[in-house]
């Protein structure tokens, strides 16, 4: 006995152009058309995961049609980065910064004012290269 045929929805060949855009939601419809007929013909249920089973065999069909649906341009125009959604797990997942290739400065002792030291200090993270900025901008108007 012959595989049936069930309805697919191949979209690996298109691109990103417009023309690939209206090809992907021409296949788009007919799959969905052909999903619902066929799940409307009865024989077929739907997992747990939104894949439809056909029910005589127990062979995966094929997922939901609206699982498969592409974006119109209004949700892709609202869709937002990884990053600005779970901006937490984001920095997690970012790897740590390693050691510099090459230093870029010198690593030296020098002896400052309590007052001075204080100010930059209380200025947060960074206050060792604001410094370094400090004395560049006088060494520049000087």
């Amino acid at each position: 006995m012959a595989k049936k045929a069930w309805p697919s929805f191949v979209t690996k060949d298109l691109g990103n152009s417009d023309a690939d855009a209206a090809e992907m939601e021409r296949r788009w419809l007919i799959y969905r058309d052909e999903m619902s007929a066929l799940i409307a013909a009865g024989g077929v249920h739907q997992d747990d995961d939104g894949w439809w089973v056909c029910d005589a065999t127990g062979e995966l069909i094929g997922p939901d049609p609206e699982i498969e649906r592409p974006l119109n341009l209004r949700e892709a125009g609202a869709a937002v980065s990884f990053d600005q959604a779970f901006p937490g797990l984001a920095a997690k997942m970012r790897p740590p910064r390693g050691a510099q290739k090459k230093p870029t400065k010198v690593s030296t002792t020098i002896r400052l004012s309590p007052d001075v030291l204080a100010h930059f200090r209380a200025s947060g993270e960074g206050w060792q290269s604001r410094i370094d900025a400090a004395l560049k901008e006088w060494i520049a108007a000087h």
